[in-house]
């Protein structure tokens, strides 16, 4: 019969880990708060911060009880400091966040990812898949770590259980790294006693009382390490290591997925339609005082990669102000080559002496004759007089313009019309008009106008930017459009000051 000493009658050896259980430091967040309550002797109720107004409690330690608190500042005090690192709090949080998607981006070993919600999207399901792994492990932290592309620093990419500043850590060598070179080796290796002395080579990363340390693969060859901590000592039964290995291969599989999708992504971004897409805004005209007492600008926004439509100003020989306005019918890459089609079509027909009907009578002859589809086009051409203020203007399809003043705006088109090549005859709307000085003449696709919700909310807009002499109306209209939502149709826009 074998009689067992008890552990308070055992003589511990140096190498003997005296302590089963070890609690890993708080990040320096954490640290602040608890520093905070005793030096101040307040402490924050962290539910005031959900509500929105910070709110602070008499902070109890083991030295005092809540009826004789050790109040060092005011509250007054220590709620102005309190309010100011709150402040520092959610900054740093952002900042963390951030950094968690970038890490993803990194971890996806590819250029670019879709754009900030996919990588949120990547971290979620990353994060999801560690605190799965962790529960079936039965530990209460995990972290992932990816090679750099010389191979020589282990950089933390993703963590569960662990304070948030870690993925801020600097990288830290591979060399060295026992137990992350144990498991490039062996696939997954368990650590039982990692604050054991004669094990100190095993590297661990975190201060943890056990682990288990994987290898992450993609294509069979190593990228990275992913670390499950426990923090008491136990030994890790074949079951948990299999799960662990099973969450590294899910882990690995998800980024060589989104490095693949990114690759694709990178790869279509070299299409044609890219390149024509570039050349498109390339073409437009950059906003400039145009003429003394004029000034121009124009904006163009698509949910595609290449836009349907486009804007253009010039002066004539004849010293007249133009501004043209153009979106094709068609959304698709067609519609985008119909509108490159009319737009050498109007500049060719712009040398020699016309009215603003001839021009779209001119550009709906090319567009007729050069193909046998419907090239369907809205367009809107206007000239000034930049002595009187004088113009006229002609529009067919679905284009609006109005001049605004800071007394108020005005619709110039009494009625709207079919767009061009409907039928061989051009029809357009034909009107003119009289700009006094401190007016805009302001033209706008259907996009435009939907982005707003109605008209009269442009001239709204418009009047006040006049009344403030604002010199970029198009700037202030653009600003607020980005505040009503996503870009789902296509927007166009160009103005005309007289200053």
């Amino acid at each position: 019969m074998t009689k067992l000493i008890p552990d308070y009658l055992r003589l511990h050896g140096p190498n003997d880990s005296v302590q089963a259980r070890v609690v890993p430091p708080k990040d320096a967040l954490q640290q602040f708060w608890d520093a905070y309550s005793e030096v101040t002797g307040w402490r924050v109720d962290h539910r005031s911060i959900e509500g929105g107004q910070l709110g602070l409690l008499p902070a109890v330690n083991a030295g005092t009880t809540e009826m004789e608190p050790n109040i060092a500042v005011s509250k007054l005090a220590a709620t102005r400091l309190a309010e100011s690192a709150n402040c520092l709090a959610k900054e740093l949080s952002v900042n963390r966040d951030r950094m968690r998607a970038q890490e993803m981006e990194l971890a996806a070993r590819a250029p670019i990812l879709g754009g900030e919600t996919e990588q949120e999207r990547l971290a979620d399901q990353v994060e999801s898949l560690l605190a799965k792994a962790v529960k079936g492990i039965g530990c209460q932290a995990a972290a992932i770590y990816l090679l750099d592309d010389d191979t020589q620093q282990l950089k933390c990419r993703a963590i569960h259980g662990l304070p948030k500043d870690r993925l801020e850590h600097p990288a830290r060598p591979l060399r060295g790294s026992r137990g992350d070179l144990q498991a490039m080796v062996d696939g997954v290796v368990a650590i039982e006693d990692l604050q054991a002395a004669q094990v100190e080579t095993w590297s661990s990363p975190e201060l943890y009382a056990s682990a288990i340390c994987t290898t992450l693969e993609s294509d069979g060859v190593p990228i990275g390490t992913m670390w499950f901590f426990s923090e008491e000592r136990k030994d890790f039964r074949t079951s948990e290591m299999t799960v662990a290995e099973f969450a590294s291969t899910e882990i690995a599989e998800r980024l060589r997925l989104a490095a693949a999708r990114n690759q694709k992504h990178h790869e279509l971004s070299r299409l044609p339609a890219q390149e024509i897409a570039q050349w498109q805004f390339e073409s437009l005209p950059v906003g400039s005082l145009v003429a003394s007492g004029w000034r121009v600008d124009g904006m163009l926004e698509s949910p595609q990669a290449w836009a349907s439509g486009w804007h253009l100003w010039d002066i004539l020989p004849d010293g007249t102000l133009i501004m043209v306005l153009a979106e094709a019918v068609d959304h698709s890459v067609k519609g985008a080559m119909t509108a490159a089609l009319a737009r050498a079509a109007l500049t060719a027909h712009t040398g020699y002496r016309h009215t603003a009907q001839d021009i779209l009578q001119r550009v709906s002859d090319t567009l007729w004759q050069s193909s046998t589809a419907e090239q369907l086009l809205s367009l809107l051409y206007a000239r000034v007089d930049p002595h009187t203020g004088e113009g006229e203007v002609a529009s067919a399809g679905n284009l609006n313009v109005m001049i605004a003043g800071k007394y108020g705006s005005r619709s110039v088109l009494s009625k709207k019309c079919d767009p061009l090549n409907v039928s061989i005859e051009a029809e357009p709307v034909v009107e003119t008009f009289q700009m006094q000085q401190g007016e805009t003449l302001m033209a706008f696709t259907h996009g435009f106008e939907n982005g707003f919700g109605s008209i009269s909310t442009i001239g709204s807009a418009m009047q006040e930017a006049m009344f403030e002499a604002d010199r970029n109306p198009l700037a202030r209209l653009r600003r607020k459009l980005a505040n009503h939502g996503e870009l789902m149709q296509e927007r166009g826009a160009v103005t005309l000051l007289r200053e």
